[in-house]
């Protein structure tokens, strides 16, 4: 099996100069976990993850390491949202993309995954524009679909043999 079979084609995809209040709505209502950032030719420019966005709310290590309590300062939680608000796409983008290619084999994407500690990965065309989007729920669907198959054409043998 190849990426292009089991990959998800219907994508979201934003561009760099989307709000990053879009960006959350998109994230959060519709139940995604990334979202590629193309340019007007659909080339891929970077993407953006749920941790993307809730790690820059959070302090970083050295801050944290700073606050010898460890307790955080939630108004300063409060104003990093604040500031995040007037942010784009483009702004916190990540610009290096692990992706795959629609005719990579499946285990290839989910290894690739698995070593990045990625749940996603957006599928490329030839030219470099975003196709589809490939997870780990998506292999583990259709490999689980694959052997519930095979196990089901192994019963029938089994009882025409009988009969």
């Amino acid at each position: 099996m190849n990426v292009a079979s089991v990959m998800s084609s219907h994508i979201i995809t934003t561009s760099p100069g989307t709000p990053v209040s879009e960006l959350w709505r998109l994230l959060f209502v519709k139940h995604i976990n990334a979202i590629p950032v193309i340019d007007r030719s659909r080339s891929l420019l970077g993407i953006i993850t749920k941790e993307d966005l809730l790690q820059g709310l959070y302090p970083d290590y050295q801050e944290y390491f700073l606050d010898a309590t460890g307790v955080a300062d939630f108004e300063v939680m409060e104003n990093k949202v604040r500031e995040m608000g007037s942010k784009t796409a483009g702004d916190i983008m990540n610009k290096k993309v692990i992706y795959t290619r629609a005719d990579t084999p499946i285990m290839r994407a989910l290894s690739r995954m698995i070593v990045r500690s990625l749940n996603q990965l957006p599928v490329l065309s030839d030219d470099n524009t975003v196709i589809g989007m490939i997870t780990k729920g998506d292999i583990f669907k259709a490999l689980f679909k694959k052997t519930l198959i095979k196990q089901k054409v192994q019963k029938k043998a089994k009882k025409r043999k009988k009969a």
